[in-house]
């Protein structure tokens, strides 16, 4: 039996809800979006986009959820609670192409780990990037994260087995995410960006 199917599952689930205090972004017509770094190991990381909601809405509204079932190995779960996930409130430049960085919150791993059963809901507070002396309230995103991390040898025979989940196990690019499983993730994420 090949050896990484004794690697554990980690079973990631995103939830971007909605945003509130976003009086202070300039309404031009342009479109809101959030933006999500989750960090896969050795200093990368994949990056997951919201659809656009219009901008002159006062309390934005996705309610948009992103899954991630991968094998990862042992080591980086050890060093999962030093990372941190990122957030950021986003809105469409007027052309094609590009956005403008609105506000950018930080959501420890720790904190999702530490909590009870790994699921965490809040609203996500956004450091403002430019212009941001003279605001009261900040952005605010809220969130909801649940991570599940199974063992494949502690499950009996009727769990899942590795050769239905997809994985290929040939992790190049990332400790826990193949490089297969990464084109099509990242090709599926910037898809639904538009």
């Amino acid at each position: 039996m090949d050896s990484s199917h004794n690697l554990p599952s980690l079973c990631f689930e995103l939830r971007i809800i909605q945003a509130k205090n976003i009086e202070c972004i300039k309404s031009s017509g342009n479109s809101l979006f959030a933006r999500f770094y989750l960090p896969t190991g050795n200093n990368n990381k994949i990056q997951l986009n919201t659809k656009k909601v219009s901008s002159k809405s006062m309390n934005p509204f996705w309610n948009e959820s992103f899954n991630l079932e991968c094998s990862c190995p042992q080591e980086f779960l050890e060093t999962l609670d030093q990372e941190s996930m990122v957030l950021e409130l986003r809105q469409r430049k007027k052309k094609i192409w590009g956005s403008n960085l609105i506000g950018k919150g930080l959501i420890p791993w720790k904190k999702i780990l530490d909590s009870s059963n790994m699921m965490l809901k809040e609203w996500v507070k956004m450091d403002l990037v430019n212009g941001s002396d003279d605001i009261i309230k900040a952005p605010e995103v809220q969130v909801e994260i649940k991570i599940r991390v199974s063992s494949m040898e502690n499950e009996g025979n009727n769990q899942t087995k590795w050769d239905k989940c997809g994985c290929k196990n040939s992790h190049d690019l990332h400790p826990w995410l193949s490089a297969e499983d990464y084109d099509i993730f990242t090709l599926g994420s910037a898809l639904e960006a538009f």
